[in-house]
């Protein structure tokens, strides 16, 4: 009975890797590409994908949500040779393995570091006499960025085996010379063995932490302008990071969503926001110490120090 129960486990924990890995396959279609297939999805669609990912406790990949114009542009990534520096030799057989074993796309970083800059995913590996060449999707504003700069080199990263390649970067120091982007310009290209390192994870960990500053950054916004409550601020910060979605008004609706709508229709209390403070009022000319002036000011809020010098002054002259 025991064994039953484990292979039920191990099947529907098999199943639930095969749906996600199915829902990762769809998103690259929508997004950046997967193995040169692309599908026009309208918003509806891609936020629909991202609630199956949220269902099955997995957030969706971070293209999913934006909708830009990628540009493709083809490279050579690396190619066979010994590597004296790096202690391997990589053969023919190294890279077509490396092609082989390639599938969902993999980021485009900035020397090989942390950012929340959406540059755009290497979608398409392949191995050709000894060399290894890739497309590369990037954003609009990326490709501008790399025409502007002149930016020509690349490093790939790649696991400890060398049978998976993790990220792609763009990079100050090449190492092959021989390599180019065909059509729009040359790059030279070198790589990074990593011995474990993620950096997908890690590009998406960076995402996610620029996501979490705009989310800061709108809070505070809101607390600016009176909507919340400074102590509200922490609660509204979880709430809007929330990836995943809740039933409502007969549909599944992101958690974030629904807070910015109760946001927007709380109304502004003036004793929230911000004020700028006030300047104090000149009392010399009504003949008042600076103290009697603050007394007054404390005691009587809502009575002009006006009011109560001619007053005062009326009573003087009775």
């Amino acid at each position: 009975m025991s064994t039953s129960q484990s292979e039920v486990i191990d099947i529907s924990s098999t199943n639930t890797q095969e749906t996600i890995y199915g829902l990762l396959r769809q998103a690259a279609e929508m997004g950046p590409g997967y193995h040169g297939r692309k599908r026009l999805a309208g918003q509806l669609e891609r936020e629909a994908l991202a609630a199956e990912f949220r269902e099955h406790g997995e957030a969706p990949p971070p293209y999913l949500a934006i909708e830009p114009n990628w540009i493709e542009r083809r490279a050579k990534l690396f190619e066979a040779g010994d590597y004296p520096d790096k202690g391997i030799v990589v053969n023919a057989r190294d890279l077509d393995r490396l092609a082989a074993n390639f599938d969902l796309p993999v980021p485009i970083l900035i020397e090989h570091a942390e950012s929340p800059l959406e540059l755009g995913y290497l979608t398409e590996v392949s191995s050709e006499d000894g060399e290894l060449f890739g497309v590369l999707c990037l954003t609009e504003e990326a490709n501008a960025l790399i025409e502007r700069s002149g930016a020509k080199s690349l490093s790939i990263g790649l696991n400890g085996d060398l049978t998976q390649i993790r990220e792609v970067s763009l990079v100050r120091n090449p190492r092959i010379a021989s390599a180019q982007l065909y059509c729009d310009g040359e790059v030279q290209t070198e790589f990074i063995v990593d011995f474990g390192i993620d950096w997908r994870g890690r590009y998406e960990s960076a995402i996610s932490e620029g996501r979490l500053e705009r989310v800061r950054n709108e809070v505070m916004n809101w607390v600016a302008k009176g909507r919340l409550t400074p102590a509200q601020a922490p609660y509204a910060t979880a709430l809007l990071a929330q990836e995943s979605g809740v039933e409502f008004d007969g549909g599944l609706v992101p958690i974030r969503d629904l807070v910015a709508k109760l946001v927007a229709c709380q109304p502004s209390h003036r004793m929230c926001g911000e004020l700028a403070p006030q300047p104090a009022e000149d009392a010399s000319a009504l003949l008042m110490l600076p103290e009697e002036a603050a007394f007054y000011r404390k005691h009587f809020p809502d009575v002009s120090l006006e009011t109560i010098a001619q007053k005062r002054d009326g009573r003087a002259a009775r």
